[in-house]
């Protein structure tokens, strides 16, 4: 059977919209059963697997305004930082750029020395360019962990930057909630 390229092409673009848009479904619907429970950060290794994540800004850009990706964590197998500081490392796949959520490295980076995300310190640190000290990231802290996800806050780290509001011309508050459900 013979598929021209356009075809082809036509087929996949349907084929990621639908995927984006069940991550997206998966990660809506992401409210805390009431078996939710309180984070604790020494239990962490638990969370590995791979999310539908959702970040939603409390105010800027826009109130509710929503990014969508997937999350992968894994444990951490790297032996240059101690596996205790840096238990789980991994990637995020998203437009963090909808919700102003700043980076400074890929997060999709898998690089041992500088994965796009690891948690430390209670919580998992976005987009964070080594030996920069003046960098930009994102922090995600849970907050409510369940067995099929968790959620907590979203932050912005600009470093010496910062956010104006183009109506206001004041500095933004940037940063708001966000909610992993569990794909696998």
């Amino acid at each position: 059977m013979r598929v021209s390229l356009g075809a082809s092409t036509a087929l996949l673009a349907v084929s990621c919209a639908s995927h984006q848009k069940a991550i997206a479904s998966l990660a809506l619907s992401c409210a805390a059963p009431s078996t939710a429970t309180r984070f604790d950060p020494s239990r962490v290794e638990q969370l590995a697997g791979v999310y539908a994540v959702t970040l939603q800004a409390d105010s800027f850009p826009a109130h509710g305004a929503r990014a969508f990706g997937r999350l992968r964590l894994g444990i951490n197998s790297d032996t240059l930082h101690t596996v205790a500081a840096r238990p789980l490392v991994g990637i995020l796949e998203m437009n963090l750029d909808a919700v102003f959520a700043p980076y400074s490295h890929d997060p999709r980076s898998t690089a041992a020395r500088a994965p796009g995300v690891y948690f430390e310190a209670g919580a998992f640190e976005i987009g964070v360019q080594p030996n920069l000290n003046d960098g930009t990231s994102t922090s995600l802290t849970p907050e409510l962990v369940w067995p099929e996800g968790f959620q907590g806050r979203w932050d912005p780290h600009y470093g010496i930057a910062q956010v104006l509001n183009p109506a206001t011309g004041k500095p933004a508050h940037v940063g708001g909630e966000f909610c992993a459900v569990r794909t696998r």
